[in-house]
């Protein structure tokens, strides 16, 4: 199967150009994070993450849907061809 990763905003200076692919079988949500991490190395870790958590005030979409509100958060399945968009959470009103 075949993940597409993009990235928006300043978040795009940790993901070179914006956008990775993976393949693999079986893959989740946060074996993607793992593996961009391993890829992209310290500036993307901090981007990512503060200590072992997921950085407040990111939202990571499946396809459009916020993973925190997914039963299996960050464990959750992908299927081939889903999208993983990383972007900051925008306050406002």
């Amino acid at each position: 199967m075949r993940i597409r990763v993009k990235a928006l905003g300043t978040l795009r200076r940790g993901l070179p150009g914006g956008q990775d692919f993976f393949e693999g079988e079986e893959l989740s949500i946060g074996e993607v994070l793992d593996a961009l991490v391993s890829r992209y190395g310290e500036i993307l870790t901090e981007e990512l993450y503060e200590g072992e958590k997921l950085r407040e005030g990111l939202a990571i979409l499946v396809n459009g849907r916020n993973v925190l509100s997914l039963p299996e958060g960050l464990l959750t399945a992908l299927d081939d061809g889903d999208e993983i968009l990383i972007t900051a959470v925008v306050p406002g009103g």
